[in-house]
């Protein structure tokens, strides 16, 4: 008796244990994917620099140029690799190549959707933007 008690409590632990990383993985790709809610923001602010280019921060990227300023999200949407670096006047992402125009438009695949853009402020007083993350 006391065998198939153990059985039946190693399966059930085997099945959990294969069961946890599956879940967190769907609830990973269901965020990138934005079907869950983000009900948490962060505000970053970052020094207005001085003359064109582009700027790479941890969760955003800041693009200045003589039409203005764009701020959008480091996050690639092919599959949430965090773009850092640029080629000529695009944006490459590390992982599989998918390119992006100044604007976060999609120049090459595989990444099939934009750069999100992010909400900031200008304050020109200050010399900093203020941009507005999600979590």
């Amino acid at each position: 008796m006391r065998s198939g008690m153990e059985r039946r409590f190693f399966l059930k632990a085997a099945l959990a244990s294969l069961a946890a990383p599956a879940l967190w993985q769907m609830n990973g790709l269901a965020k990138r994917a934005g079907m869950l809610p983000e009900n948490a923001e962060d505000t970053l602010t970052v020094p207005l620099s001085i003359g064109n280019g582009v700027r790479f921060y941890d969760r955003m990227i800041v693009i200045t140029s003589p039409d203005g300023v764009a701020v959008v999200s480091s996050i690639c949407p092919h599959l949430g690799c965090r773009i850092n670096h640029a080629e000529a006047a695009e944006l490459v992402c590390p992982c599989h190549g998918s390119r992006f125009n100044a604007r976060g438009e999609v120049l090459h695949g595989p990444a099939m959707r934009n750069l999100q853009p992010l909400p900031f402020v200008l304050d020109r007083a200050e010399a900093v933007l203020r941009v507005t993350l999600k979590k």
